[in-house]
């Protein structure tokens, strides 16, 4: 199926009608009925584009666009608004709140499906750029500024809700051979693969990231410490049995592991994570490699 639209509109006749348009153009459309169910249908589904009516009771669309560009999780969804209202004031009105166009009533199969083209290319267009600005370039993992960040919310989120968690700093062993021995782009298909393995041995919801060089970061939320050198202990393992192809050879690669684990209710900074992970992973480098060393947040 193409794109997801939803659209928001009191009327029936209007949803059935703009439904018919979308999907002879093989677009999935959702709908909802009253603005106030707007944010929440939009989490759920994730549209690509919303086309919102401006006249509606209760929560009309200036105020539901505004909620919409005001949410850091929903406002990049370009929003077309469709609308009887052509006065200009209105239509400026409407492009302040930060709408993308307008569609006007009553509705023209063109016009409407040239604007959602015109919306999806700007989509695909923030997306692209979305994505080169948090993902690594070599790995498709998240990059180190988005990890950092993305730590120091898991750390706000776990004092909140009251559970424990698990940062992980990873580090492939002798790595630098690999570059001397095969050449960096041998090199850079080995993090490329170890990447993969990676993202396939930890949990939904655990996050990943590239920290630099041939290190990364795992964050495990909502884990104990038992569980947490558990769920490492598989990485390393993986790691550890898995056959590198580089230049028609097979490879052997071994990681360090250095796991901070943190209870909700330990009192201790982003930075101060990362230094303890650090630590301990220098500790399994001391202590001969292709091992786990953890230490707890205080």
């Amino acid at each position: 199926m193409g794109a997801k639209i939803l659209i928001v509109d009191d009327t029936r006749f209007n949803i059935r009608l703009l439904t018919d348009i979308l999907e002879a153009h093989d677009y999935t459309v959702y709908s909802v009925s009253k603005g106030i169910l707007v944010q929440d249908t939009a989490m759920k589904v994730k549209p690509d584009i919303i086309l919102l009516d401006i006249m509606m009771p209760g929560i009309d669309g200036f105020e539901v666009c505004r909620r919409l560009k005001d949410d850091t999780e929903l406002s990049d969804i370009p929003i077309i608004m469709v609308t009887s209202k052509t006065k200009g004031s209105d239509i400026k009105k409407a492009l302040e709140l930060g709408a993308f166009d307008y569609i006007k009533k009553p509705i023209d199969e063109w016009e409407v499906i040239a604007r959602v083209q015109s919306a999806l290319k700007l989509k695909h267009y923030q997306d692209t750029l979305k994505e080169m600005a948090i993902k690594d370039r070599l790995t498709g993992l998240y990059n180190h500024g988005l990890l950092i960040d993305l730590l120091i919310k898991e750390l706000a989120k776990q004092q909140r809700k009251g559970y424990s968690m698990c940062f992980a700093m990873i580090d492939i062993d002798f790595f630098k051979n690999v570059n001397d021995t095969f050449g960096h782009m041998a090199g850079d298909d080995v993090l490329i693969e170890f990447s993969n393995i990676l993202s396939s041995s930890i949990r939904k919801g655990d996050i990943v990231g590239r920290y630099g060089g041939e290190e990364f970061g795992v964050i495990m939320p909502e884990v104990d410490c038992t569980d947490g050198l558990r769920l490492f202990e598989r990485i390393r393992k993986n790691v550890e049995t898995h056959r590198f192809r580089v230049e028609e050879k097979t490879v052997n690669i071994t990681i360090s592991i250095g796991l901070c684990f943190k209870n909700s209710t330990d009192k201790i900074t982003s930075s101060e994570v990362i230094k303890k992970a650090d630590e301990a992973l220098y500790a399994a480098k001391r202590n001969g490699r292709n091992c786990i060393e953890f230490c707890s947040a205080v």
